[in-house]
């Protein structure tokens, strides 16, 4: 599973198409550019450290939706599936054992 690449995708009823991201790795909100070069080294051990992961469903047309969710690695693969298939009936996913972060 990587930032870069989605881990699944999947088109809603209304043919929007959706990008599901699952990731570890995640940066500090900030500003200034040179800040967020020293956040990345210390970003990746927290990662490597850390047990949560962020579940990521993106949409671009014909304008932008994100909804993001974190979980554990244990319940990782199947607030996925959770997401991946409400999405594709149409529905705003609400998976067991994630919670949720944004729309």
């Amino acid at each position: 599973m990587s930032v870069f690449r989605p881990t699944a995708r999947t088109e809603s009823p209304d043919g929007r198409r959706w990008e599901i991201y699952a990731y570890r790795f995640r940066l500090p909100r900030r500003r200034r550019f040179l800040r967020r070069l020293a956040d990345v080294p210390a970003a990746t051990i927290r990662a490597f450290r850390s047990d949560e992961w962020t579940i990521q469903a993106l949409s671009y047309a014909p304008y932008p939706l994100e909804e993001t969710w974190t979980t554990t690695r244990e319940f990782r693969d199947q607030v996925l599936a959770q997401v991946e298939g409400g999405i594709a009936r149409g529905e705003s996913p609400r998976p067991r054992n994630a919670r949720y972060l944004s729309r």
